[in-house]
């Protein structure tokens, strides 16, 4: 084979690379966000089932006691809740931390930030444009008084109402600060990555179950 017909050869396979490499991490985390919101959703359907029968059979719950360190296995990766921004069609599980292996199957909680229904700033993480998937690419797009709701792990729907949109620079941390009052910050890159784009919401009237 002559040298030029190798060089043909290399050029069509580096080609061929180029266009599939990221269409193989895209699939490979899409497969690995859809199975977080499978599991999510069908260990909340057993635990709705559950409190069903023990409801019918007047059966107490109890708690097991776990240790700090089994607390810490059970946290990180793990998800705690299904975001949905049905205006944006965006639906992604979120999970506990911001560590680049989570951002690339998910949305990211960042854990100093207060607790989803609980009063203070809680506060979610996107990437914007990843390989990996979607997520918070389209954020910038959601209008004021748009939806976003987060299903928790027992079974509550908690809806939140945008009322402001912003952008900060990278090392603002004033997204993160907390207050008295439950509200709900998320965030993802903009402007390739030089700055950060904000979306503030409060709690809509209406929190009720899953379902329901």
């Amino acid at each position: 084979m002559s040298r030029r017909k190798v060089f043909a050869a290399l050029f069509i396979v580096v080609g061929i690379l180029f266009f599939a490499i990221p269409i193989v991490y895209h699939y490979t985390g899409m497969r690995e966000t859809e199975k977080l919101t499978q599991e999510f959703e069908q260990n909340l359907e057993e635990v709705q089932e559950d409190e069903t029968e023990m409801e019918e059979t007047g059966e107490e719950e109890t708690e097991a006691a776990i240790s700090e360190a089994d607390a810490a296995i059970f946290a990180e990766g793990d998800v705690i809740a299904i975001l949905e921004i049905e205006a944006l069609d965006i639906r992604y599980p979120v999970v506990e931390g911001c560590s680049s292996s989570n951002l690339n199957k998910a949305i990211g909680h960042m854990s100093e930030t207060g607790r989803i229904g609980e009063k203070g700033n809680c506060v979610l993480c996107g990437h914007n444009g990843s390989r990996y998937g979607e997520f918070f690419t389209n954020l910038n797009k959601v209008s004021i008084g748009d939806i976003v709701t987060l299903l928790d792990t027992e079974g509550v729907l908690h809806s939140y109402e945008v009322t402001e949109t912003f952008v900060v620079g990278p090392f603002n941390h004033s997204i993160r600060t907390q207050g008295e009052r439950e509200e709900l910050t998320l965030f993802t890159c903009a402007e390739k990555g030089t700055k950060r784009f904000v979306v503030k919401c409060v709690p809509a009237s209406e929190e009720g179950a899953y379902e329901e």
